[in-house]
């Protein structure tokens, strides 16, 4: 699943947080945050983490496919 850099880094703006701490509440490694914002495939459950850390829905931070 492929997360929005831009989305992720709005969404981490509004939550004031930056990538180390998000990894910290997400209960994920700094590298999975990097390569998530990098726009490179994410697990569906890191996705899930991130979000929950973030306060958002999923859908506020995925790119949506046809």
């Amino acid at each position: 699943m492929k997360i929005s850099s831009k989305n992720l880094l709005l969404a981490m703006a509004k939550a004031q947080i930056d990538q180390k701490a998000l990894a910290t509440k997400a209960g994920l490694s700094y590298p999975v945050i990097t390569r998530a914002l990098a726009g490179n495939n994410t697990k569906i459950s890191s996705v899930g983490k991130i979000a929950a850390a973030l306060g958002v829905d999923v859908s506020e931070i995925v790119e949506m496919g046809d």
